[in-house]
């Protein structure tokens, strides 16, 4: 599990005085990035062999407000052939679930266009990250 602050910015904020629902998928964003840096920065070229999201939901439970101190939480819940499952948690400092996030992403090679199979540098990457078998 990777878990990261988020900066809730002033123009986040919409005339309801909390954090527009379409913002969340930068906050979002930002922790997923963040977390395949942390376990693939050194197996993955972005201009070659990448992932790339191909399906995403959000349920949104409790607004975030201007003050609120939030964290992006993230998970890679499912290995699979060409594909992996991410969810996300965007969570306050006392533990309130703000939204959650599932999104899966496939592999991409930017030179032919097509999937490939998952390496198994990257799935071991992730399960060591993980702490956990897939």
């Amino acid at each position: 599990m990777h878990k990261i602050q988020i900066q809730i910015r002033f123009s986040d904020i919409d005339r309801l005085g909390h954090v527009n629902n379409s913002i969340y998928s930068q906050y979002f964003d930002v922790a997923r990035l963040d977390y395949l840096n942390k376990t693939l920065g050194k197996f993955i070229d972005w201009n070659e062999k990448t992932l790339v999201i191909v399906h995403i939901d959000n349920d949104f439970l409790l607004p975030t407000l201007i003050d609120d101190t939030i964290f992006a939480v993230s998970e890679i819940t499912r290995i699979g052939n060409r594909s992996v499952d991410m969810t996300q948690q965007i969570i306050d400092d006392k533990g309130n679930i703000k939204v959650k996030s599932r999104c899966v992403f496939s592999t991409l090679d930017i030179k032919t266009n097509t999937s490939f199979p998952i390496p198994a540098e990257w799935k071991k990457a992730i399960e060591e990250f993980e702490k956990r078998k897939q």
